[in-house]
């Protein structure tokens, strides 16, 4: 109908040869015109007031639009995305293995310049990985398992990244325990990542990471110096008292929650 034409051009002007806002534009008044004659079929006759009726349902062309927008061209950025993550880690490659010659055939140091492919490609996992972790977290969050998964893989392969520039580069004598943080750190970032996305076991995860990085945190502190191997192990009953500590907190949040929805029953 006219007056359906009237109203899309006056909330969605024209803006040059746009195939999308055209689509979109194709797409309501479609649908405008069939819920006019879903709508004709129930009795009405007035015309306008059936008009008046049908666009009122569509009160926001404008934000309509933007998600309508944003569907379409999800796939396109998607490909786009892809193609350029492609061609870059081509080129990062590429230019890793170059620098590496460059500076082997230069320095003759070939025991060492070979750390610079090694991590290189290392770092460039964990990036991929790392978007692995971003797209599938957003997902539902019955896949958020396997993010979890490349997310504790991503944090291993930076570690070993670090412990070989370590081993490589310095004279670090106790750098085995790079590997241990690292380990640390993985169930660390799981944690946090639990946290953040509201993860229904959250809390199990806590109770089982804390003493875990304890032990890990005794046996670097222990082998730094830092700590004494006969007074560090403290660090675990430490953390074994904390978990306590949660358990306790969460039963009596649990029971106050408990009874905030008892008595507003009762007041109800």
């Amino acid at each position: 109908m006219e007056q359906f034409i009237e109203y899309i051009e006056s909330a969605l002007p024209s803006s040059g040869k746009d195939d999308t806002l055209f689509k979109f534009k194709r797409k309501v008044l479609d649908e405008m015109n069939e819920r006019y004659s879903e709508v004709s079929k129930r009795g009405i006759s007035n015309q306008k007031v059936i008009s008046d009726l049908i666009i009122s349902e569509h009160p926001d062309l404008e934000k309509d639009y933007k998600e309508f927008y944003e569907k379409e061209t999800a796939a396109a950025k998607t490909k786009e995305k892809a193609l350029l993550n492609t061609a870059g880690s081509v080129v990062y490659i590429l230019g890793i293995v170059i620098i590496f010659l460059v500076f082997s055939f230069i320095t003759h140091l070939w025991g060492q310049t070979w750390l610079i492919v090694a991590d290189g490609i290392l770092l460039w996992a964990a990036y991929i990985l790392s978007l692995g972790v971003k797209k599938i977290s957003s997902m539902r969050k019955g896949f958020h398992v396997f993010a979890r998964i490349l997310l504790a893989i991503d944090v291993m392969v930076v570690t070993v990244a670090v412990f070989l520039f370590a081993v490589v580069f310095t004279s670090f004598s106790k750098s085995w325990v790079i590997v241990i943080a690292g380990i640390a750190l993985m169930f660390v970032s799981d944690g946090i990542y639990a946290y953040v996305t509201k993860q229904k076991l959250a809390l199990i995860n806590y109770l089982i990471y804390i003493p875990v990085v304890a032990v890990m945190l005794y046996i670097i502190l222990s082998a730094l110096g830092v700590l004494l191997w006969s007074r560090g192990w403290l660090l675990i009953i430490f953390s074994l008292i904390l978990d306590v500590v949660i358990i306790y907190m969460s039963i009596e949040k649990n029971k106050k929650i408990k009874q905030e929805v008892i008595d507003s029953w009762k007041e109800s």
